[in-house]
């Protein structure tokens, strides 16, 4: 039992994924103990996950493009992660999730809220990417996330797993949205996040110039 001169200023909590049929843009805008690699955040080596996570694929893009997969209880290794579960998903970042199955598959994230000023430098081109902390809605608007440094001609991609990339003219991609200074800001309205556990592709439109997306949250909001 904590004594009464015992304070904290760290948020701890846990977030619960739905995992969908198909592929998922996936962040976990917590941190994890002692890491956020996928053998920690998706542990398939515990029975809670062993049946549920069986032939799952995770899919790591760094760099504009797709540099490292692994597979859950493939058959020479049927629990734990075939290439390691060393791909990590920190706080900002995102990877793609492929659930082979018909079921959703479920996983539940624990660990510290991020605090302070963070910032997520998105370089050049693609980037995978999602909120640095737990926080929904209007990417823009929201007072948490306050992304309004924008370029002209940057691009938000969000993936839905009912769209059928091999037979849709938007390869799988909902939300397909230019910034357009011209236009008063997003052509198709402010970008937004659904789920506190949901990534995106963010393309930087300048060749050279990265862009900062920082963010700001104090246990006391």
């Amino acid at each position: 039992m904590a004594q009464t001169n015992v304070y904290s200023l760290n948020a701890v909590g846990y977030i619960n994924a739905t995992l969908e049929p198909g592929y998922t843009i996936l962040s976990c805008p917590l941190i994890a103990s002692p890491d956020n690699t996928i053998a920690t955040l998706l542990n398939n080596t515990n029975a809670q996950y062993q049946s549920g996570l069986k032939k799952a694929e995770v899919f790591q893009f760094t760099g504009g493009g797709y540099s490292a997969e692994d597979t859950a209880g493939a058959a020479n290794v049927p629990s734990g992660w075939q290439a390691g579960g060393t791909i990590t998903i920190n706080p900002g970042q995102a990877v793609f999730f492929y659930n082979p199955t018909s079921s959703n598959m479920f996983a539940t994230f624990v660990g510290t809220v991020p605090t302070g000023s963070l910032t997520n430098t998105l370089s050049p081109g693609y980037n995978l990417v999602g909120s640095i902390v737990p926080a929904t809605g209007d990417i823009v608007t929201n007072s948490i996330m306050n992304f309004t440094n924008a370029q002209r001609l940057d691009y938000v991609y969000t993936f839905d797993s009912d769209i059928n990339p091999a037979t849709s003219a938007q390869f799988g991609y909902s939300e397909q949205d230019v910034f357009s200074p011209a236009a008063g800001g997003w052509t198709t309205g402010d970008p937004t996040i659904t789920n506190v556990y949901e990534g995106f592709f963010y393309h930087v439109n300048s060749a050279t110039v990265p862009i900062n997306w920082v963010e700001n949250f104090s246990v006391s909001q």
